[in-house]
Parts: C-alpha cells; structure tokens; sequence
C-alpha cells in the first residue's frame, strides 16, 4: 500500500497543535490530580466553521515512599507482604474531542495504585492492601472517564454529562471536598479504619454490598462512579447553578447488589468581590446499597465567605446531618444517626517576603464504638476527598482515617519566584487528632483504655516547577505520641509514632 507522505505530515501537525493546546491547559500542580479541562467557549463551537478538535493530555509521575513499620503493619493486618518502601507509579492519557453543537468527548485512561477486585476473596480482607502503592498490580490499566459532554441541550444554559466521569462536592477548590468526590475516594459503606483493628468490631466485617469476602480487615478501591449530571444555570445569570445527579458507583453483579449515590446540589454565587466571589452551597444526597438494605440520606450546608477586607480573607465551614438506614447484619435493621462539620479561616500576607499565608481549620465527624448490641450507626458515611495529612488522612500513603475523629490543624504556605513566578512552594502542617468515640472491640469492651488520642501531626511539602510540564516535590510527615497506635486495644503497633516520607516527579504533556 502506498503511503501518502503529505498526509502523513498533516497528521502529524495536527497531533503535535493538539498535544501543544492540551499542554498549554493542562499544566499540574505539585501532587495534585490535573483538572478537566475547560469547554470551549459556545459562542465559538456554535458557528458554521467551528472544525472538530482533538486535544491530548499525557501526564505520568514517579513517587519513593517510604512508610516505617507502624503504618505497613495497620495496613496489611500483619501478614507482612508490604515493603516500608517502595516505588509508586502513576500515568495516564487524556483525549478531549471537541464537537459542533456544544459537545464534546472525554475519555481517560490511567494505572490503578488503589485498585482491588471487590469480588476475589485474595484481595480481600487481610491481603487487601497488596493494591496499595508497592504491590504488583500497579501498573493495571483502567478506564478512568468515558463520557459525552453536551452543553445548551434543549435550551441555553443546560447542560448534561453521561458516562464515567468526576464528581466532586468542592466548597473550597479542587481536591478539598468534605463529603464527595466520588473519582478518589472509597466506597462509602466499608467500615471506618478505627473499627478495623485488633479483631475488629461488628461493621469491620461489613464488606461492601454485592462482595462476599472471606476475612475482615482494610481496604482499599477507588470507586469508578457512572451516571448522570445534569447542570443548569439558572436565569443565564451565572450566579445560580443546580445540579441534579445519579451515579452507580458499585456493580454488585449478578443479584444486582448496586450501590447508587443521587441527589441535588444548589451553588449561589455571591460577588463581594469581582476576582473571588463568595459561595454558599446547599446539598441533598442518597446513599444506597441493595444488598446491605443501606439508605442514608444527607443533607448538607456550605458557606465560602471571601469579604475582599482584609484582601484575601477567606472563612469557610460547611455542615452534613444524615438520617436512614445503614444496613441490616444478622438480620437486624440499623438505624443512621450521624453528623460531620467544619470550619477555618485563610488570611494571605502578599505584601511580605515568600507571600505566606495562614490558615487555622478544624472539624468534626461523629463515630461510635461499634458495639455488637448498638443498633444505631453514628459513624459519618461519605465519599470524602481529604487527604490532608500524610499519616492519618492520605489514602495513597497514609492510614486514610475518614470517620469517628476531630482534628485541629494550622498550615502555612509560602511561595518564591526562582525562574518563574511561584515555582518554588512550601508548606507546613501541624494537626492533632482524636478519635470522636473509641470503638469496642469484638468480642466485648477493651481490655484497657488506650485513650482517644491518635496524636500530634507534623507535615511538610516543598514543590518546584522546572517549567509549566515538570514538577518535583518531597514530602514528610510524623505523627507523634499516638495512644491509639501503640495500645493492644488501639492499633498494637507498639510504636507511639508513624512516618511517611518521600519524593514524587510528575510530568504533563
């Protein structure tokens, strides 16, 4: 067969402008997760001559973790098949296609670092965390977003998504979100952290609806939510947007055991200020599961407040009540009683050297001590994205606590201009934690009290930006003086302290 040359030469330009424009949209943050990219404007995708556009986006990132003895031991349950360090890869391909009509096509693919199969008894349980960073199928490959995007469907200022896609409930900004971020978090029916340690108690051997596990223990899965988001802008003012959702983020199979997340959510936009207008958000949201019996409403409140006096001020606190059913074990009904709330202030310095800033934070997800006889569930249930701390918080390194716990927490950050602005950028975490109730171990209430105390938190992140594709950041965090770590009623680690610690290179294209 012939080859055209000059069309192969077109081809090739057309590829190299799409990789450029992608790049040019897409550069990432210091281990941050990149954004979709924004849509084209529809004003230009509306004329005659709009021509259909591919762009690409490629972004891969190398991490070396190291985690001491403590963490690997919680996380495996002491089968010991997980290494203090390791290697953590991550890669991913992006294609956007943009279309006449307002629409446009997404599709991802990436490397699974939190991947397990729900439905193998050998990922299960005790030797679930092999999926963790360091075990043998980081590198399976998975779709990550498949969907269509159309916008000013039926009228203006509709717009729809279909497909598996990111949904996140950010009050703040991206990667922020205190109940859902559907993309990177769990599945929200698995029992909370605490309650899987030292023989565990009666919903640490809860498995996700339409699994049949073998043991009981840690787990770990990124839930691949598909569904629908149907978004307006209400009376083309762009300061009322409402959504209405419907997501299946677990296929139970067979017997049809899906778990589903649907609700509403209303952002107001209030413009105090023209560069950073205020927010308040309402939500209403459903959790259930059919094989568990589990319904679980929630409704929830948000207030950004960015006053433009002093300049940058911003208070933010938001606040979730849930009521329903959280399962049915052993044949009985448990009820859902449970709250979660938080509140902060960020004050920026941008006059001073380094341009710090300050913020102050803290919040509070209600538990229970999982007794065998409680027929009431007080542990918060989300799909939450914080992944604030290194050791108690991140679910890719760390211990990913997410329910019965408070924190109090201090960060400062600071920026400097080495080759470009901001390229060099620190920040310094301080957090205490504390378990909200200590749960009761199976079998009867704990031999001792270890206390409710997880600990002192100290963390650190530096990140340079060689140039908008590549960027280098270390990381490091302790948690300190931890009760719950130590005691054989806690953790039994034996060890009052953690570490994780480490470096990543990330590179988009």
């Amino acid at each position: 067969m012939d080859l055209d040359v000059r069309r192969l030469g077109d081809l090739l330009k057309l590829a190299r402008r799409g990789i450029l424009l992608a790049a040019a949209l897409c550069a990432a943050a210091a281990e941050g997760r990149a954004e979709e990219p924004a849509a084209a404007p529809p004003a230009e995708r509306k004329e005659s001559g709009f021509v259909p556009r591919v762009d690409f986006r490629i972004e891969a990132a190398l991490s070396a973790v190291y985690r001491s003895e403590g963490v690997t031991r919680i996380l495996d349950r002491d089968s010991e098949r997980d290494s203090e360090g390791y290697l953590a890869p991550e890669a991913g391909v992006q294609l956007v296609a943009w279309l006449p009509r307002s629409a446009s096509l997404t599709l991802e693919i990436r490397n699974a670092p939190l991947r397990a199969n729900l439905f193998d008894h050998d990922t299960w349980g005790t030797e679930a965390n092999r999926d963790v960073p360091g075990g043998g199928r980081d590198y399976d490959a998975f779709l990550r977003r498949a969907f269509v995007r159309v916008d000013d469907l039926f009228w203006e200022q509709l717009s729809v998504k279909i497909g598996v896609q990111d949904f996140a409930l950010s009050l703040r900004r991206p990667g922020d979100a205190f109940f859902a971020d559907l993309l990177h978090s769990e599945f929200a029916l698995v029992a909370p952290v605490t309650e899987a340690a030292a023989g565990g108690s009666t919903y640490a051997l809860t498995a996700p609806g339409g699994t049949d596990p073998a043991t009981h223990g840690l787990f770990r899965d990124e839930a691949t939510p598909a569904g629908a988001r149907l978004t307006w802008n209400a009376f083309h003012m762009s300061l009322l947007f409402v959504d209405a959702f419907y997501f299946t983020v677990l296929e139970g199979g067979a017997d049809h055991a899906d778990e589903r997340f649907f609700g509403l959510n209303a952002d107001l936009l209030v413009p105090f200020t023209e560069e950073a207008p205020s927010l308040v958000t309402l939500v209403l949201a459903g959790i259930e599961n059919d094989r568990t019996g589990s319904r679980i409403w929630t409704v929830g409140l948000g207030v950004d407040l960015v006053p433009g006096v002093p300049e940058g001020l911003d208070v933010f606190a938001e606040l979730y009540w849930q009521s329903g059913f959280y399962g049915e074990p052993a044949g009985r009904r448990v009820r859902q009683s449970a709250w979660a709330g938080r509140a902060g202030a960020r004050v920026p310095f941008a006059s001073l050297p380094l341009r710090p800033a300050v913020e102050i934070s803290g919040c509070c997800l209600t538990g229970d001590r999982g007794a065998p006889g409680d027929d009431v569930n007080r542990d918060f249930v989300s799909y939450e994205g914080i992944d604030d701390a290194l050791v108690v918080e991140s679910d890719l390194h760390g211990l990913d606590i997410d329910s019965n716990y408070l924190a109090g927490r201090a960060r400062i950050t600071a920026e400097a201009d080495v080759i470009q602005k901001a390229d060099l950028r620190f920040e310094v975490m301080y957090a205490y934690f504390r378990l909200y109730r200590e749960p009761e171990r199976a079998g009867g209430a704990a031999d001792r009290n270890p206390g409710r105390r997880l600990g002192h938190e100290v963390d650190l992140r530096v990140a340079f930006d060689f140039n908008e594709h590549a960027t280098l950041s270390l990381f490091a965090g302790a948690l300190l003086d931890s009760a719950w770590l130590a005691h054989r009623d806690g953790f039994d680690t034996g060890k009052r302290h953690a570490l994780v610690g480490g470096l990543s290179f990330r590179v988009t294209f």
